[in-house]
């Protein structure tokens, strides 16, 4: 086997698995530590209603509720851990390193797929004032 051949083979191998905690010391020190409350609020503000509205279109706004109110109850159980919920091809989910909320959904009439962060994050609700 050429030195080339050596190289290709080592570009393709599994990557160990990474502790996320591990992967970004810096990002997990900084990491929001929010109340149940806090997240539920967060979730349910207006700012995060209206850019579900805007998003997903074809989806109806009683699911797309239904969808925030799901992983409102799992990441409220689980603070830990990622959430996601899937209806048809499109799915909401947040990212509980971050407290970001995304989105991921086919576009309609066309082949290619959005998934785009939502741009109101916990950080943000809890530095506006009220």
């Amino acid at each position: 086997m050429s030195n080339t051949d050596a190289h290709f083979q080592q570009l393709f191998q599994p990557k160990s698995q990474v502790n996320k905690d591990e992967e970004n010391p810096t990002q997990l020190a900084n990491r929001l530590t929010p109340t149940d409350d806090q997240i539920k609020n967060w979730l349910q503000s207006p700012q995060i209603k209206q850019w579900l509205t805007k998003l997903l279109m074809g989806i109806p706004n009683n699911l797309k509720t239904e969808a925030i109110n799901t992983i409102i109850k799992n990441v409220i159980q689980n603070p830990d851990k990622d959430c996601r919920v899937q209806f048809g091809s499109s799915t909401i989910g947040v990212d509980v390193l971050r407290w970001q909320l995304w989105a991921s959904y086919k576009l309609p009439y066309a082949s290619g797929i959005k998934t785009p962060d939502c741009p109101y994050t916990l950080k943000k609700h809890l530095d506006t004032p009220d």
